[in-house]
């Protein structure tokens, strides 16, 4: 399996759903909607494709919302101007542009003298001379072609611009109505910022997880309490690229990562991460890297954007995406660092015990999974915060939990009805491993439950468990108690001559005689026909041999195959349980 998650840019290459399902089946688990372009009734139809796709493939798929937020952007035009090197540039609030006046989307009035206005990601910049009322006049310092709504930039000055802009407010509306599973809230600069975002969506009665994006020198500055009150955070490196030095981005981005980890907070990596492969067939040597160092450091996602978005071939970004990072993930190098970078568990908190207890008892018991159930996807969360070298399976009986566990590193995502006693949710804990496809029957799993504290109001986890996945292949009434491992014999006869000795004879339902050969040899009976006091019963009681009768198996079940007779419970499992197992009851 593969631990980071995919974040893909739905755009007009992309937002179909033939498309969305390929992207889904090539390895994307959240879908982003950039709100800077499109209209929000379009981004609630693809919302609704999104839905469409989640609900008919194994993988769970979020959709996220991106609010365009108090971002300047130029005018629309129909083609490109060019603004020449030396020139004076009017920018205005505008629709229009041209060499002479720039329109913009909002006024930039709050500039002075010396600024610096970046356009298009910085490749266009120009120096404020003055400002005329609500004009500002710049002397441009590097032009070039300016195409229609690029981005604009000015480091160090607050604009006098709302958090939530006209705009953001029906896309909000869109994100409550449709029920998205994040929103992400773009130039942050503070924990207020976010509050404002989760306020706004709680008004319209939804409970969206807020995503900040950090793309403003004032967020790097504010970043701890920006964790603290966000869902996840987004590491935009494109504007936080414009409006701080180029060379501090590197450390920031590492930063981010390692302080989200150390709080159990999903991170995702994005902008430009395979940029050329939205006309070319291959990324570059440094593109690979740039994701591969993402994935060392730890992030939980990585994203695309143009890539998948207007991309001339998307399904295979995300192709070679999901081969880079899974190379990666199977190397020695990932091991080494993902065991050197275990955070501390919060002082006082019981699941962050727990949790990370889970992780190290998963790799001392050679355990094949850690099964995390949870309501509130609480406890799956905070075991994958501890980076386990084992998959975390998260049983749920919240499909929206399902759907935004998708963004946390290396959690595999299961829907499980509600359950009312701890037996079910250990059941529903194993069969969710088995049909994940990361354990077989037999495997040791460590179970980590929050579900009883969370039915009762709480929101902790309470249980740690070592437990064996053991799939039952038949079912009957136990005649002699006991427990044993061997391979599965059939005999339709009773001949024992080419039995095995520590074998478990399975009689089909048309056995009516008795044994040849010598019974002592066997380890356990499975009959198919009910009944305490036939014959093989009373070969059984006599020699003190587990068995239990009513029990047939499946004709998929192939002499050899070794099984685990647990007469006591009158169960037969596939697979060697026992060996797995100290205690006969766990």
């Amino acid at each position: 399996m593969r631990n980071a998650k995919i974040v893909c840019t739905l755009g007009p290459a992309s937002d179909d759903q033939s498309t969305i399902r390929a992207l889904s089946d090539a390895g994307m688990s959240v879908a982003r909607l950039n709100a800077s372009h499109g209209t929000p009734e379009h981004r609630a139809e693809v919302i609704d494709r999104i839905r469409t796709v989640d609900a008919g493939t194994e993988e769970p798929l979020a959709a996220m919302v991106d609010l365009q937020g108090p971002e300047v952007r130029t005018a629309p035009i129909d083609e490109p101007i060019h603004l020449a090197t030396g020139s004076e540039v009017r920018f205005v609030e505008s629709d229009d542009a041209t060499p002479e006046e720039v329109g913009l989307s909002y006024s930039i009035a709050a500039a002075e003298p010396g600024d610096t206005v970046l356009l298009d990601d910085g490749r266009i910049e120009a120096t404020v001379e003055r400002v005329e009322g609500d004009t500002v006049v710049a002397r441009i310092d590097s032009g070039g072609e300016l195409d229609s709504r690029k981005g604009v930039n000015l480091p160090g000055v607050k604009l006098d611009i709302d958090l939530i802009t006209e705009g953001d407010r029906r896309e909000l509306e869109v994100a409550a109505e449709k029920r998205a599973d994040f929103v992400a809230a773009s130039f942050v600069r503070s924990a207020e910022d976010v509050y404002t975002i989760s306020d706004a969506l709680e008004n319209l009665g939804a409970d969206i997880p807020v995503v900040a994006k950090i793309e403003r020198a004032g967020a790097v500055e504010n970043l701890e309490e920006i964790i603290e009150a966000s869902y996840g955070v987004m590491v935009a490196r494109g504007d936080l690229g414009v409006e701080m030095p180029l060379e501090e981005v590197p450390i920031i981005q590492k930063r981010i990562i390692r302080r989200c980890q150390a709080t159990g907070t999903p991170v995702i990596t994005a902008t430009e991460m395979l940029d050329s492969m939205v006309h070319s067939r291959r990324p570059t040597r440094a593109e690979a890297s740039d994701v591969a160092n993402a994935v060392l450091d730890g992030t939980d996602a990585v994203m695309l954007s143009g890539e998948t978005a207007i991309g001339d071939n998307p399904v295979r970004v995300v192709q070679t995406m999901d081969r880079i990072v899974r190379q990666i993930e199977s190397s020695a190098e990932y091991d080494e660092t993902r065991e050197q970078h275990v955070p501390a568990a919060e002082d006082d908190s019981r699941t962050e015990a727990l949790s990370r207890a889970a992780r190290y008892l998963s790799r001392d018991v050679n355990a094949t999974a850690i099964v995390a159930a949870s309501e509130s996807g609480y406890t799956a969360r905070k075991t994958a915060k501890f980076r386990p070298g084992v998959p975390v399976v998260a049983t749920t009986p919240n499909d929206r939990v399902r759907r935004q566990l998708a963004l946390s590193w290396g959690v595999i995502p299961k829907y499980a009805a509600y359950r009312n006693g701890i037996d079910d949710i250990m059941d529903d804990a194993v069969d969710a491993a088995l049909d994940a496809d990361v354990a077989e029957s037999g495997d040791t799993l460590v179970v980590l439950s929050g579900m009883m504290t969370e039915l009762e109001g709480t929101n902790t986890t309470n249980m740690l468990k070592v437990h064996v996945a053991a799939e039952a292949i038949a079912t009957g009434r136990k005649v002699v108690g006991g427990r044993v491992a061997g391979p599965l014999a059939v005999s339709p006869d009773g001949d024992l001559s080419d039995v095995p000795d520590g074998a478990v004879l399975a009689l089909p339902a048309e056995f009516d005689g008795e044994f040849d050969g010598d019974a002592k040899k066997l380890a356990g009976i499975i009959d198919a026909r009910p009944g305490m006091t036939g014959y093989p019963a009373l070969v059984a009681r006599e020699l003190d041999i587990p068995m239990i009768s009513g029990a047939p198996l499946p004709e998929s079940v192939e002499p050899g195959t070794e099984v685990t007779l647990h007469a006591e419970r009158g169960v037969v499992y596939e697979g060697n349980v026992i060996k797995h197992q100290s205690d006969p009851d766990r």
